[in-house]
């Protein structure tokens, strides 16, 4: 890949990365709440699955595309419950007491797991690595271990740096979030909401 190329390919991986998606709302949601220090297994946890799905994509490329067509209609459908089931958590969460750092017992964090199992039920993300690996690697004609592993770092970081600017805004809002607590976590679940309804209607 010359760097032209791979220079046009980082950008696509940024755009995609810090576009509003479910991830990126999720951090900012749970920033708003938690602050940025505890959701650091979840972060690793997106991370991991995204590094996991575009090594998919790339090792299995030719496979993926040939099989998507016949998953997307049935994948979009779980992945879109899944962030619908994240959006009426974030509804209907309750405020910290006063003056706690986070919330009190039973209101915790996503985990770890909660963020690497997102990663396979967000099709958006299978569809980003797919598309990007058709339209910038395939073209090559032939290419290494290297190749797929510097596509798979490339766009996880792309997104991984959308991750952090998201969960450091909601970490910022923190204040702000508490004082309008209702009306913050409604506005995270519609666009939750909107996340869902992208994947359906892809």
């Amino acid at each position: 890949m010359d760097t032209a190329t791979y220079i046009s390919f980082v950008m696509y991986a940024i755009t995609g990365g810090w576009s509003p998606g479910p991830n990126n709302v999720l951090l900012l949601a749970s920033a708003g709440q938690f602050g940025a220090k505890p959701l650091r297994p979840l972060i690793l946890g997106i991370w991991s699955g995204l590094i996991t799905v575009m090594l998919l994509c790339g090792f299995g490329c030719s496979t993926l595309g040939t099989m998507l067509p016949g998953i997307v209609p049935y994948a979009k459908y779980v992945g879109a419950a899944y962030i619908l089931y994240l959006a009426y958590l974030t509804v209907r969460r309750q405020p910290p007491a006063e003056g706690a750092e986070n919330a009190d017992v039973g209101e915790k964090p996503l985990t770890y797991r909660d963020g690497f199992l997102l990663q396979f039920l967000n099709i958006k993300v299978l569809m980003l690595g797919v598309a990007a690996f058709s339209g910038f690697i395939l073209p090559l004609g032939s290419y290494s271990t290297f190749t797929v592993l510097l596509f798979a770092i490339t766009m996880a970081g792309g997104a991984g740096s959308g991750n952090i600017i998201w969960t450091f805004a909601g970490h910022a809002l923190m204040p702000f979030c508490r004082r309008h607590w209702t009306a913050f976590n409604t506005i995270m679940g519609l666009m939750l909401l909107w996340c869902a309804s992208k994947i359906l209607f892809m």
